[in-house]
């Protein structure tokens, strides 16, 4: 049975007020053409969880991690053109070139809403 509008509003809104107060600024590089764009956006930063190394994988081998970051970004959040997630509050070129980097692995939208009421992306850190 599909979402109503109220609903899918009521949705909305629950999300907002439960991210407010755990979010972190962070900066979207976008390429579009030959240059780059700098956007701030809201986001939650979630580290991996430790592994635990008595427990193997399927191979029988050690497990290892298959993102270093979980990122709750909120929907409508453009992923398309992104080059990089810097870990810094300033949109600027410099601010991004001193700040912890970040590689997009995989984007998906989640939520009970058509199109997600949220966006959880995975993460791995440059070096």
């Amino acid at each position: 049975m599909p979402l109503d509008s109220r609903k899918q509003a009521h949705i909305q809104n629950l999300q907002a007020r439960t991210l407010t107060g755990r979010q972190k600024t962070v900066v979207f590089v976008y390429q579009s053409g030959g240059s780059y764009s700098y956007q701030a956006i809201n986001v939650i930063f979630r580290p991996q969880a430790s592994i635990e190394r008595q427990i193997p994988d399927r191979d029988g081998q050690l497990p290892r991690p298959v993102y270093d970051t979980l990122m709750l970004a909120p929907p409508g959040t453009s992923f398309t053109g992104l080059v990089m997630i810097a870990d810094t509050a300033t949109a600027s070129a410099a601010a991004v070139q001193g700040a912890k980097k970040y590689q997009l692995i995989e984007a998906i939208p989640t939520g009970i809403a058509p199109g997600g009421s949220r966006v959880y992306a995975y993460l791995r850190r440059l070096q």
